[in-house]
């Protein structure tokens, strides 16, 4: 009797664990469908930001240019210049000065590189070694001239030493390592650099064709902005500084820079008006760009965004110290 009693109880038990199992199960599985269809907002709600999550951001050159300033801040000597020799392509002429000595100039090119990447931890590929290469759904051509390659080596060499030392390095080390691919040109030819990004991995790839700099600065800023994301920094406050009434992804040329040089317009291009993150890079390379810009005045707009980027980007990386300027804190 006393046997009958006991096992009665335990599967009496056995039945309220179960149901208890059924339910917690079903209701892990209630909210991963709703985790699941959530649209997430790449800067609200970055701290769930799926660490599989990558995008492909592609700067074209229309509405995109940089108008120089007036007033050129020289930094020392950080020169951003071009020591190459090489003449810049054109889609129709990939190999403008192939010659003899193409093997020594190679061999130079192989020492360049390696010394981009042991000074700056940046993986660099180009030639050969990006065939096949494709983008957000455009294809790439190869620059095949090692004077061509020389001089981008040389660029980004340059244009690589005006960030903090260690900068790219800390990156790295965070999970996000960093490679630039040299390419000739894409198979838009008005594309002039590709950010292909997630919380692994980040792939620059820039067109020859195009002038070096602005490029980089550009798709430079979205690869720090994903690490910025990846440490949990938000632009919650950014859309309250764009004027009433403003959505991303529709253009008004009143209201960019460019169009007639007021140093109150709210963005420095077109382009920046697409989306916020293009917005933010396309600041950055107002920032950085060899002469300052009226849009860059104190208490303008654009001003105000650069110094909100500025202070999260000392905020959370730890080769940015508050008390140093930066290059691209010389304008704010």
């Amino acid at each position: 009797m006393h046997k009958k009693r006991r096992k009665n109880r335990l599967s009496y038990y056995a039945k309220i664990l179960f149901a208890i199992s059924l339910t917690l199960l079903l209701y892990g599985f209630i909210l991963n469908i709703r985790d699941n269809r959530k649209v997430l907002d790449p800067v609200d709600d970055v701290e769930i930001y799926s660490e599989d999550e990558s995008t492909v951001t592609i700067t074209t050159s229309d509405g995109s240019e940089v108008i120089p300033g007036d007033v050129v801040v020289s930094d020392g000597d950080k020169e951003n210049q071009n020591t190459g020799t090489g003449t810049i392509p054109s889609p129709n002429n990939p190999n403008p000065n192939n010659d003899a000595s193409s093997t020594s100039i190679e061999d130079s090119n192989q020492k360049l590189r390696l010394e981009i990447q042991n000074t700056y931890g940046v993986m660099v590929r180009y030639g050969e070694e990006t065939n096949g290469y494709e983008v957000g759904g455009f294809t790439t051509t190869s620059i095949e001239d090692p004077n061509v390659v020389r001089d981008q080596l040389n660029h980004l060499k340059n244009t690589l030493d005006l960030y903090p030392k260690g900068l790219f390095t800390e990156i790295k080390n965070g999970g996000i390592p960093l490679s630039v691919y040299l390419i000739h040109h894409y198979s838009n030819q008005n594309i002039t650099g590709v950010t292909d990004s997630s919380y692994t991995y980040a792939t620059i790839s820039i067109a020859a064709a195009h002038p070096f700099e602005e490029s980089f600065y550009h798709e430079s800023y979205h690869y720090i902005e994903r690490y910025l994301f990846k440490r949990g920094a938000s632009f919650t406050s950014w859309d309250t500084i764009n004027p009433a009434g403003f959505t991303y992804g529709v253009v008004d040329q009143r209201l960019s820079y460019t169009y007639g040089l007021d140093a109150n317009a709210p963005f420095v291009n077109d382009y920046a008006q697409s989306a916020a993150t293009e917005d933010r890079a396309s600041t950055f390379e107002y920032m950085m760009a060899s002469s300052k810009a009226s849009c860059l005045n104190k208490g303008t707009i654009v001003h105000t965004k650069a110094t909100q980027m500025a202070l999260t980007i000392d905020a959370v990386l730890n080769t940015v110290r508050p008390d140093v300027t930066e290059y691209w804190e010389r304008y704010l």
